[in-house]
């Protein structure tokens, strides 16, 4: 039984830094702060119990996106003139984004630990989606309109995606 808490700790102890907007952050409790998760140079977090850490991030990461995450899709909204219908920030394993023919946008909450530009890839991706629901000449064209980098970033994404998990 040792052992088994003996590993446990070390894969805790392994896991102190993560990502937000592609920096990581190491992780420090602090039991006395206002908030139960506080960015600074550190992630700050009020607790230091292993069993509500996760559940502190991920709220807090959710939260954090939910936000982020609205203001660029008004933002390249407002410069492309492209409207949409509502935004979804939720979990998929599979994609990081999606738009339905109701002009519905959907985005992974997990976006958040990757660079801004890389956000604003997909963001820019979705929105083009509500002018063309699929991925046609017309579609790529209408991305590139809107974010020039797009390839960069699209391959950005490929490369690392895997590694935005908490």
């Amino acid at each position: 039984m040792i052992r088994g808490i003996i590993f446990s700790n070390l894969m805790y102890q392994l896991q102190k830094k993560y990502l937000y907007l592609g920096k990581t952050y190491e992780v420090v409790h602090r039991q006395n702060q206002k908030n139960i998760v506080e960015l600074a140079d550190k992630l700050y977090i009020a607790s230091n119990n292993p069993k509500y850490v996760r559940t502190y991030l991920l709220a807090w990461y959710k939260q954090q996106a939910r936000r982020v995450i609205a203001n660029r899709v008004m933002h390249y909204s407002r410069i492309s003139g492209v409207q949409f219908q509502s935004i979804r920030i939720g979990s998929t394993e599979t994609q990081w984004g999606s738009c339905s023919s109701q002009k519905n946008l959907h985005f992974n909450w997990k976006l958040i630990m990757a660079p801004l530009p890389v956000i604003d890839y997909v963001v820019t991706h979705e929105l083009a989606h509500i002018a063309e629901l699929n991925h046609s000449r017309a579609f790529w064209e209408k991305v590139r309109r809107m974010y020039p980098l797009y390839r960069y970033y699209r391959t950005w994404l490929k490369r690392y995606g895997e590694t935005l998990t908490i």
